[in-house]
């Protein structure tokens, strides 16, 4: 499936990155044109195979979202964004 291939493109740019390296792949002139096509691809295949399966992705994603609301709620005390991100809302 041609979704895995674009995929497998993406990861290879981050494979050999730590954590603070993969967050400065747009910023960095030699990855930051790279990864905007790798997502875009990414991006084109998934719409094309959620239209020839004839999914609506706007609701499919608002459900997932409220699944997981339900399944995996906000620890106490942790920021939203923290848990999502793995930073504050400073970056930091």
């Amino acid at each position: 499936m041609a979704l895995t291939g674009e995929v497998g493109e993406l990861v290879e740019i981050f494979q050999w990155l730590d954590a603070d390296q993969s967050r400065q792949v747009g910023n960095n002139p030699a990855t930051a044109r790279p990864v905007r096509d790798e997502l875009a691809d990414v991006l084109i295949y998934l719409v094309r195979l959620a239209d020839m399966l004839e999914v609506d992705l706007d609701e499919a994603v608002r459900t997932k979202l409220v699944s997981n609301a339900v399944r995996y709620p906000p620890l106490p005390g942790v920021d939203s964004t923290t848990a999502v991100t793995g930073s504050d809302a400073s970056g930091r």
